[in-house]
């Protein structure tokens, strides 16, 4: 452990500084710590991370703003901290993981940690869907997704009478609704690109201008921008089963793959999308 680490954990040996972040993490570790937020019905781990997220995401208060990349901060500690990690003019060092095979890379120990964790722990911890089997890697995810499932909508916009599944879709809707005079529009100062949100400006100069490509298909060594956009590579190129089941009812054509049949279709001018 590194000596400036004074604090263990004996759950999980994680290290830490000050026992006041000691304190808090121990907490996570009580079994059945489940706390609601009145305010968003999310379910948190305890009373910790709850009053975190209550702070964080229900505050009123005036965020923080990068002025070069746009991204809000709930506390100018952590927009300064932002600043320095990722707009910083000296060249910081990175944390490569060790694991064989793996080139990722992170700027603080504490995120490598958390790789780690997640990805080549010896039996990684995983959040199984019991509707369809499918696992997640943090419980979050797991609740997000069973809404799939259930079609459970519990953030409702009154203007519209639309409902969401989650708050951040209800946030962005809620931008649709305002006069153009009204809305804050974020240019990118590389391309013509504008948004109405600093998280789209964000994808845009990762994915188009940066062209990060963090999501790297097994099978074939491709790098996509997102993992829904790999996932789709894979059901369409990679698939388990390649039994062609799915038919265009216009013509001979049959696929494995249901997206590869509705690109078909477009052929046949049918809308495959509402």
């Amino acid at each position: 452990m590194d000596p400036g680490n004074k604090f263990e954990c004996p759950m999980c040996s994680k290290p830490f500084k000050t026992k006041q972040r000691f304190d808090k993490h121990v907490v996570t570790h009580e079994p059945n710590a489940k706390k609601k937020c009145e305010i968003c019905g999310k379910i948190l781990k305890n009373l910790v991370t709850l009053a975190a997220h209550v702070r964080r995401i229900h505050t009123s208060r005036e965020r923080r703003s990068c002025d070069l990349c746009h991204r809000n901060f709930c506390d100018s500690r952590n927009l300064l901290r932002h600043m320095d990690a990722m707009h910083g003019s000296e060249q910081r060092t990175r944390f490569p993981c060790e694991y064989p095979g793996c080139a990722k890379t992170y700027l603080n120990q504490r995120h490598l940690w958390g790789h780690a964790k997640t990805e080549h722990a010896e039996n990684p911890v995983r959040f199984p869907c019991t509707l369809c089997g499918k696992e997640f890697k943090c419980r979050t995810n797991l609740e997000f997704h069973i809404r799939t499932h259930t079609t459970e909508k519990p953030f409702k916009y009154t203007t519209c009478a639309k409902n969401f599944a989650l708050s951040q879709k209800l946030k962005q809707h809620e931008l649709t609704h305002l006069p153009k005079f009204a809305r804050k529009i974020f240019k990118c100062k590389i391309c013509t690109m504008t948004f109405l949100e600093s998280g789209g400006l964000r994808k845009n100069i990762r994915v188009v201008h940066e062209n990060e490509r963090n999501y790297e298909c097994t099978f074939c060594d491709k790098k996509f921008s997102r993992s829904c956009i790999l996932k789709n590579h894979v059901d369409a190129v990679h698939p388990a089963n390649k039994e062609k089941i799915h038919a265009c009812n216009k013509c001979e054509y049959r696929s494995h793959s249901k997206r590869n049949l509705d690109r078909h279709k477009i052929r046949h001018g049918v809308k495959t999308h509402a």
